[in-house]
């Protein structure tokens, strides 16, 4: 895998931002041939993973912190990983757009640099803690370009009273006075109305440890999924808000993604 880490201006943000790419590349065998670009130029184009960090986060956390790498290896898939602050992945009222830059914006930018394929089914969104339920808001809120969304220990429950208190690290994204029922910021609005009116809806994972302090809230979700007949893939084991438990699940989610193993599907 190539690492790439890209410096650019987004118009989205009005601003400079970082973003880090694991990309696809030759590699030695174990009989010792080294592959060449001329020889792997018939590969691709490969499934796209945009992953997402959580509070206090940047795009460095997944390569700094789990083994990310070597499961894209693996899997011969594209991982975006973005730097969106603590902005909930929101349109905020600081006119910094993440909403609209991680789902229009970076897209595009990917697809143009690189051999991604810009296919649904080959669109994946995934995150952890506050990025979890940015994957969950921003895959449901858009399921006409993702085919597959997951959500790691998502922050849901009663998060957006939490988040609009002053002085979180996550108040200045949102106004004060916004009323976050009933709209995409709702994950059991969204849920129902991605289930009453999207033609295809994404395919759904979620995930927390049993010792997470949002066990609760993902618990709550997951029983209103189940209430409203929205399908999903649940998975729950021992663990706490951690990176033992997400560098497990994203294992997991690998397995789970219609994505083969190098030497074994359509990207190799």
């Amino acid at each position: 895998m190539a690492v790439i880490s890209i410096k650019f201006f987004s118009p989205s943000l009005q601003t400079k931002t970082n973003v880090n790419v694991l990309l696809p590349t030759p590699e030695s065998t174990l009989s010792g041939h080294q592959e060449t670009f001329a020889e792997c130029a018939h590969t691709g184009p490969f499934p796209v993973l945009y992953l997402l960090h959580g509070t206090f986060g940047d795009e460095s956390d997944w390569t700094r912190f789990s083994r990310i790498e070597d499961y894209a290896r693996k899997r011969n898939v594209i991982v975006v990983m973005p730097n969106c602050e603590n902005s909930c992945y929101r349109n905020t009222p600081a006119a910094k757009n993440y909403f609209t830059y991680v789902t229009e914006e970076l897209p595009s930018m990917i697809n143009w640099m690189f051999p991604a394929s810009g296919k649904r089914e080959d669109t994946f969104i995934a995150g952890l803690s506050m990025g979890g339920s940015g994957a969950f808001m921003l895959g449901l809120s858009c399921p006409e370009r993702y085919g597959y969304v997951a959500s790691l220990s998502g922050g849901f429950g009663n998060s957006g009273i939490r988040q609009r208190k002053k002085g979180s690290p996550w108040a200045w994204a949102f106004d004060p006075d916004e009323v976050l029922e009933g709209t995409r910021d709702d994950p059991k609005w969204l849920a129902k109305h991605v289930l009453e009116t999207a033609d295809k809806v994404p395919e759904l994972y979620l995930c927390c440890g049993t010792e997470d302090f949002l066990y609760e809230a993902n618990r709550e979700l997951r029983d209103y999924l189940t209430e409203i007949g929205l399908p999903f893939t649940y998975h729950e084991q021992p663990g706490i808000h951690d990176w033992n438990f997400w560098d497990d699940e994203i294992k997991r989610i690998f397995e789970w993604l219609p994505v083969q193993k190098k030497g074994e599907g359509k990207y190799t």
